[in-house]
């Protein structure tokens, strides 16, 4: 009898655990805005020896990146209360010039599971570069933001 009520026991503990119960890891969250570069004069891609990226994310810049490696992208996260925009701040180097680049949108709320709750998604994408050095330019990829694995907007250097 015994054994038959810790084998039950088991099954039962195996039974209860689903995947809605873990924690959130497969990408469902409120996803990140994925960047990459390119040289101005010739639109080719680029990597970039250094990037420093601060984000405002309401009460002044945050160090999110600092790079001192060879890089070809970032993916960085955006504001996720309701306001309609997120404020970039990216240089070359630490103590360097930095251009702001304001990324403003709409967002929408979507259920994905008890473990991840909801996440924001970003609309009407769009991109103003308000100081442009060292960036000199920005060229839009795609206008919203709805998973990482699409590149989201250039930087020109």
């Amino acid at each position: 009898m015994r054994s038959i009520l810790t084998i039950l026991s088991v099954v039962m503990l195996f039974v209860s655990c689903q995947a809605d119960d873990d924690i959130c890891v497969g990408g469902e969250g409120t996803p990140r805005m994925k960047i990459k570069f390119k040289t101005e004069a010739t639109g080719k891609p680029r990597t970039m020896d250094s990037i420093f990226v601060n984000v405002d994310y309401g009460s002044g810049p945050v160090a999110v990146v600092e790079n001192f490696m060879k890089t070809d992208s970032l993916l960085i996260p955006l504001r996720v209360e309701d306001v309609p925009f997120t404020d970039l701040y990216i240089s070359t180097s630490k103590a360097g010039n930095k251009s702001r680049v304001r990324v403003s949108y709409s967002t929408k709320s979507e259920y994905v599971s008890p473990a991840c709750g909801i996440r924001k998604m970003y609309e009407n994408v769009s991109y103003e570069l308000q100081n442009p050095n060292p960036v000199l330019g920005t060229e839009t990829a795609q206008n919203e933001i709805v998973n990482e694995s699409k590149t989201h907007l250039f930087l020109l250097f």
